[in-house]
């Protein structure tokens, strides 16, 4: 069995496992810390799996690190915390049983074998021996780190991803992480899944979720039009375009977005960009089944409706555009500007977006009009002329107000 050498940042932890790990069956390094180990990648999770009592082997842990421990008892997981900010997850060896199709499963104590067999893809199903005598043992069932030597996603078994659709989107994800591939016989199997419908029977949020680490992943040039090849993109609404349009959009969504410093969400930029061919009056039900919060929905609706009328609309004054556009900011206007590339709309981000005028009511007040209608237009006049570049100061503003009293 092969033995796998581990980085050094990882002795602090190897340690303290050897330290309090002699009164259990089996202690192993797993999943995507495994796999990130053996891709020589930077930075990885710390996941632990315990043939045991996971409480209780993070409660030594901790105490050997000098940290604390986050516990859940009925899931049989803590997290250790110890450091500046560095963190171990501590789970117990499971089992899982699905009674139907892409709903959460049942989960039960189990060994090693059990709990890599439940996992999603084989370059996720390895282990690493963290027990003293058999330390850095590498425990691979499924071939995983042959996948992963091949740039090669395979999943577990034929009912993988009816029990769990999600990992369609997840094995996406990782080919434009990696690079890699998913082979024939898992292709074959994700269109399956695909065809009979079962991505649809996933929970709202449980749909959203993968859609948002996939959006968020970086370069989705491969990731979007993908979903379309496998036929995903109907499973997440009939109007969902995934083309290389949509790819186009969301690349231009995000340079926009950095370049302005707006920290509008990635994910909901990628939203906008696939829904963006949504009928209106579908778009409110879409984003409810998906559970995503109604601040942000409400954006993700504005720029697919209200983005391409603004960019439509962009021939009167800088104020015009201006009152216009932000009505729905930031989100409308930005979408209108991918659109259009329109100089007015970057105007109005780089000079105009949230000018304020440096007179209020009371300085009116001072003028002579007491509490009236006329106030807030005067001050709407006053504020349309300076986002116009015609005022520029208290003193021009004031002039302008005297102005419009007569």
């Amino acid at each position: 069995m092969a033995t796998l050498e581990l980085p050094d940042s990882l002795r602090p932890v190897l340690d303290a496992v050897v330290a309090v790990s002699g009164g259990y069956e089996g202690v192993y390094l797993v999943g995507g810390s495994v796999r990130d180990i053996l891709l020589e990648e930077p930075n990885f999770d710390v996941d632990v799996v315990v043939e045991g009592d996971a409480i209780a082997l993070a409660r030594g842990l901790a105490d050997e690190l000098g940290g604390r421990v986050r516990a859940h008892k009925q899931f049989g997981t803590a997290v250790v915390l110890y450091g500046e900010d560095e963190r171990v997850d501590v789970v117990t060896a499971r089992s899982e049983t699905y009674h139907a199709p892409a709903v959460l499963p049942t989960v039960e104590p189990g060994s090693i074998g059990e709990d890599l067999h439940r996992r999603d893809f084989t370059i996720n199903a390895m282990a690493v021996s963290l027990k003293g005598e058999n330390l850095g043992q590498l425990v691979d069932p499924f071939g995983g780190r042959e996948d992963l030597e091949a740039g090669r996603i395979r999943i577990l078994h034929d009912r993988s991803f009816i029990d769990d659709p999600t990992r369609i989107l997840r094995a996406i994800r990782y080919e434009d992480r990696y690079g890699f591939r998913m082979d024939d016989e898992t292709v074959r199997l994700a269109r399956e899944c695909i065809a009979t419908g079962h991505v649809g029977d996933l929970s709202g949020a449980r749909l959203r979720d993968e859609l948002e680490a996939l959006l968020e992943e970086g370069d989705v040039s491969h990731a979007i039009p993908r979903l379309a090849e496998l036929g995903a993109q109907k499973e997440i609404h009939a109007h969902v375009v995934a083309d290389d349009e949509t790819v186009r959009l969301f690349d231009r969504l995000r340079v926009l977005n950095k370049e302005y410093g707006l920290g509008i969400p990635v994910w909901r930029l990628g939203f906008e960009a696939l829904g963006r061919k949504l009928p209106p009056g579908e778009i409110v039900e879409w984003l409810d089944r998906l559970k995503i919060r109604r601040p942000d929905a409400d954006q993700i609706e504005h720029a697919i409706t209200e983005g391409p009328r603004l960019a439509e609309d962009l021939d009167g004054s800088a104020a015009d555009v201006a009152l216009a556009a932000e009505r729905h900011d930031p989100d409308a206007p930005l979408f209108a500007l991918a659109l259009t590339d329109s100089p007015r709309l970057h105007e109005y981000f780089e000079r105009l977006r949230g000018t304020r005028l440096e007179i209020s009511g009371a300085d009116l007040a001072d003028l002579g009009l007491g509490e009236s209608p006329r106030v807030g237009e005067i001050l709407a006049e006053v504020r349309r002329r300076k986002l116009n570049g015609e005022l520029d100061g208290r003193e021009s503003e004031l002039e302008a107000a005297r102005e419009l009293l007569g």
